[in-house]
Formats: structure tokens, sequence, C-alpha cells
């Protein structure tokens, strides 16, 4: 399974962007919200102005008709007949006072009623307040007299601007209907349109146009007219420049009011509904953006004490790091100020715990693991020199019973010979550094065929193949003589034909090691013979048990015919880990091959690695400084 790559970022950074992300997500969410609350409350605005705009014509029609039935009910009532068709004089101010005192009362049912008249045929006239000649000119435009209940104009009635209202008058009775005159009704209605409807929960000012049926402007402001009566297709959004630099859009609906056959129009300033959505909107912005910002300020103030602190801990852990085993003792120390974080506390008391353990098992490891090095130091010595000390006792018997032989032939010359490489192989293989240079190996190697060409005669010969550079390369002491000593006995002493022995040695630069090969021309071994031998050098290897008795127990019980080849390898091992092993290939018939692999090193660049660590030890050590 493929791992997947993680992204690092700085707490820091992480916060930072869940700031912005949360101050943008706060932000189009405030927007759409708002856009959202901006038109449901144009929506419920203009819901309003209509429903408005339609109560508006409805309360108008509804006054306008109880104003037709106050006409109605004051034309035909016996007092007005009485009054207007009277030839006495005396019962004509008896009359009129009636007639006065009905007009009162009828007056006082509607609060917009200016003035009540009674215009007759012969200029008999009677009235609440006003004159007769208030109403002279709309008698002589009202000569037709088969005109219904209509709209007579406008005039100023007692210092009021009124909406003048006329019906005819006929007689009553069962003869033939005759005109006696005209009623007039003066309506206030600058009072009756502006305060329809009239409220203090509307933020808005709806304007009103009011004509009647000819296109005579009753109420309204006649700029707002003529800009309407400009409007071709009567549209119902129109746009009128107040000033210079405002112009207003207004939508305007037309409402008909039967029975005068009048027109009211009710206006709304488009722009008013947008400032009133605006505000509304700007307040709930105003409010979203202090919420948002109270919230980012208490997330700040929780999250900041916790970046400071995580800082802290972790300068503190990269000051442990760099090796300040002072501040370690120390412990870390966080200050987390007037708000903190109850897990970074116990994060870092938890954190000065394990320090404080870790010093602990530091010291009990670097204990446990010196006694253990010093141990298996002094088990490998042991076991080396054990292995190295093996001398095979066939060799000494072989030797001795040779150097007896030249005692009884009197060859004093040889005796002293043989004796003298006898004495050096011992003395070399017992003293001296445990690592020698392969020319040294080699003249003890020398030493010992010496007395081996000796004892075998012309049974073989001796064939060496050395590079230049491998002269000086240092190798562990005593690893080739065993080698050449197997050579001859379970090669080349078992043959019945000559033989020759091969020894050689050369460096393989790409790999950085030295190659020593000994090579006999002997009776070689089987296939089943060079596996087991293989096995046993596998376990000499990997089945060690760490007791240097043990293991040269073990070693000695694999294979008696090749000791000599396991001790070898159990000194490479040894010295070099399992890297560096022993190679071994066989034919039988044709010979035997050996190759022991060990890492180019000279004695020179060994001494001057020495002599640095010497002076670099002298230079850092200071007196007194347990650290």
């Amino acid at each position: 399974m493929k791992k997947r790559k993680t992204l690092l970022l700085p707490l820091a950074r992480q916060f930072t962007v869940i700031l912005i992300l949360f101050t943008l997500c706060t932000v189009c969410i405030t927007i759409y919200s708002t856009f959202g609350y901006s038109r449901l409350q144009t929506s419920f605005l203009n819901n309003s102005l209509e429903s408005y705009s339609a109560q508006l014509a409805k309360s108008t029609r509804e006054a306008y008709e109880s104003y037709e039935n106050i006409c109605y009910s004051i034309a035909y009532s016996q007092v007005v007949q009485n009054y207007l068709m009277s030839e006495n004089r005396g019962k004509s101010y008896e009359n009129y006072r009636q007639l006065e005192n009905q007009l009162s009362n009828t007056a006082l049912l509607n609060p917009y009623i200016i003035d009540i008249a009674v215009y007759g045929q012969d200029s008999t006239f009677a009235s609440l307040c006003g004159s007769a000649s208030n109403y002279e000119e709309f008698s002589r435009s009202l000569s037709d007299s088969r005109f219904p209940y209509r709209s007579a104009g406008v005039a100023t009635v007692n210092r009021t601007l009124c909406h003048v209202l006329a019906m005819p008058i006929y007689s009553l009775g069962t003869g033939e209907s005759r005109y006696l005159g005209i009623l007039f009704l003066a309506i206030d209605v600058n009072n009756l349109l502006g305060n329809s409807l009239k409220s203090d929960e509307n933020d808005y000012d709806p304007r009103i146009l009011f004509t009647d049926a000819s296109g005579q402007l009753i109420y309204g402001e006649p700029q707002l007219y003529d800009a309407l009566c400009r409007e071709e297709d009567r549209s119902d959004v129109f746009q009128i420049q107040e000033t210079s630099d405002n112009p207003v859009t207004y939508a305007v609906t037309g409402y008909s009011i039967p029975g005068i056959e009048h027109t009211l129009y009710v206006l709304i300033d488009k722009s008013q509904i947008t400032r009133q959505v605006a505000r509304i909107s700007g307040r709930q912005l105003l409010v979203m953006c202090a919420i948002t910002f109270l919230a980012l300020l208490f997330l700040f103030l929780l999250y900041r004490p916790l970046i400071r602190s995580l800082k802290q801990l972790t300068d503190f852990m990269n000051t442990i790091s760099s090796g300040d085993r002072r501040a370690m003792k120390e412990g870390a120390v966080i200050h987390q100020g007037l708000i903190g974080s109850k897990e970074i506390s116990e994060i870092s008391t938890a954190f000065n715990d394990m320090l404080i353990e870790t010093e602990k098992l530091n010291h009990t490891i670097f204990d446990t693991y010196t006694r253990m090095y010093e141990l298996e130091n002094n088990n490998r010595k042991t076991e080396i020199a054990f292995l190295r000390s093996q001398i095979n006792p066939h060799f000494l018997y072989n030797t001795l019973t040779m150097i007896c032989g030249l005692a009884a032939e009197g060859m004093d010359d040889k005796i002293i010979s043989v004796t003298g490489a006898l004495s050096r192989i011992f003395r070399y293989s017992i003293k001296g550094s445990d690592m020698v240079t392969l020319e040294e190996e080699m003249s003890i190697v020398r030493s010992y065929l010496m007395i081996q060409k000796e004892r075998f005669e012309d049974r073989f010969t001796v064939r060496y193949e050395f590079s230049e550079d491998s002269h000086d390369c240092l190798i562990p002491k005593m690893v080739i003589q065993p080698l050449v000593e197997n050579a001859i006995v379970h090669g080349l002493e078992k043959s019945l034909e000559p033989g020759e022995l091969l020894i050689g040695a050369g460096r393989n630069p790409e790999h950085g090691y030295l190659a020593i090969w000994i090579f006999d021309t002997g009776v070689g071994m089987p296939e089943s013979r060079l596996t087991e031998l293989r096995e046993s050098i596998h376990r000499s290897v990997y089945n060690k048990t760490g007791d240097a008795s043990a293991d040269l127990e073990d070693l000695n019980s694999q294979n008696h015919e090749s000791i000599g080849i396991l001790n070898v390898n159990s000194r490479m091992v040894l010295y070099y880990g399992t890297d560096y092993t022993l190679l071994i290939d066989s034919e039988e018939g044709v010979g035997t091959n050996i190759q022991i692999r060990v890492p180019y090193r000279l004695k020179s660049d060994t001494n001057a690695r020495a002599a640095q660590n010497t002076n670099s030890k002298g230079e850092n050590h200071v007196p007194g400084n347990c650290d």
C-alpha cells in the first residue's frame, strides 16, 4: 500500500488558515443571509405598500360612497324640500333654521366635511360656513340640471382647500318632479387622504395623487402629476428629477373611484424601500461582523497561548536534542500566561518526568552496556587467543619425529634449521600484536612450509602470487598458516601425484578489500563433503552462544578434519563481523581453493588514525567535567 504524503504545517499557520477560512465562511454566510433577508424585506415592503395602496383606495371609495349617501339623504330630506319650495317668507326663516340644524347635525357625521351648502335655482342659498360666492362658479358650470352625483372641482372654503361634490335637487311628490337647485358638499381632501391609514409603524411615505374625471388634479404635488402625465405609456415605473443630483424612481398604482369617476394614484418611492432595506441589512451585517470579531478575538485569546506554549516546548526539545544536558536537568518550564491549557501543562509535566526517567535509564543502560562490553571484550579476547594458540598436534608430532630422524642420520644443519623454524612459529603465535602485515604473516608461513618441504621432500611445489600493494595490508595473526596446513594435510598429502600449492593475494579496489587465496592441486573433496563443510562454516558464524568455552567446544565437535578452516573462519567473524568470512570451493580430483577477504587497511594509515585520535582526545578532554 502506497504511503500517503503528509503535508506538515506549523500550528500557527494552521491556526491562521482556520481563522481566514472561518472569516471567509462567516462573511459569505453573512452576505448571503443579508441578501436573502434583503430580498425578503423588499418583497415584504412591496407587499405592504401594495396592501397599503389597496386599503387607501378602498377607504377613499368608501368615504366617497358615504358622501354620496349623505348627499342623497340631505338633498331629498323634507327639510331641504320645504326650504327650497317655500314661498312664505315667515315660513322660509323657520325652514332655514331647520335646514341649518340638519346641516350641522349631518356635518358631525364625518370629520372631513367642511361645509354643506344648498344653492337654490332662485338664488336661495344656505350653508354652514361658506358664502354663495364659493359656489357661484360651480353653479354656472352645472347649468345642465340632468347631471348625476359628481365632483364640481376644488375651492377654498373657510380657508381650507376643499374638494366640492355636487348633486342636483329635485322636488318630491306625486306630480311632475321639478329641478330645485344644487347640493354642495365641501370635503377637506388634504386631511382625508393625508390621514388615511396613517400609522407610526410605516417608515415610508407614499405619495398620493387624486384626479377627477377630466384629469384635473384635486390632491397631490403638481410636479409629480406633470411627470406622470408625461409618461406616454403610463408605465408602472417612472423617474423624476426632484433635484439636480437626486433622480427618484416611483412605482405607481392607479385605482378608479366609482360613482364620481375619479382616479387615485399611489406613488411609492422605490429609493425609500432601498434605503429601508439597506438600513436593516446594514444593521444585520454590523451585528454579524461584531459577532465574528468577538468570536475571532476569543479564538485568538485561546489559541495564542497554546501556540506560544507549544513553541516553548519545541524550543526546549531542540535544546535537549542539541546536547544541552544542563537544560535536561533543569526541565521544561512553560509560561502560559493568564489563560492556559491544561493539556499543555500535563504534557510539560509528563515530559519532565520522562526526562528524569530517561536520565535514570541512561545511567542504568550505560553501566549495563559497560559491563557487557567488558565481558564481551574479554570473552572475545579469550576466544581469539585460544583459537590462535591451537597448534595441530599432528604437526608437532610429525616435526619432532622428523627431527629425531635427522639426528639419527647426523644432519645437524637441517636439525638447526627445522628447530629454528619451529621456534619462530611458536614465538610468533603467542607474542606480539593481534594484527600483523601480510608480509609478516607470510614469513611464518614460509618457515612452516620449509619444515613441510623437509618432511615431504619433492611431493609438492610452492608458488607465490602477491600484488605490490598487498604486502603492507594488515590481517589477523595466524590465519594463513592453518589454511596452508589444511591444504597440505588433507589435499596434497593424500594425493599420489606430485602437487602444487599456490598462495596469493590481491586488492579489490572496487569493493575495498584484500583477497588472500590458498589453492592446492590435491585430492579435492566430493560435493557432499563440500556441502557439509560449508554448513559447518555457517553454523560457526550464526550459532554462537556468547560463551567462549562453549563455542570452542562446539567448534571442536563439528568437524575434526576441518578444525583449521573453522578456526580461521571464527576468528575472521570475531575481527570483522559476518561481512568478512571464509569462502571455499573444491572439486574431487582437481583440488581445493580457499579464499579469505579482509578490509584493505595499511599499517601506515592505522598508525596515522591512532595518532589523530590521541590528539583529539587530548584536545577535547576537560579535567573535572563530569558531563
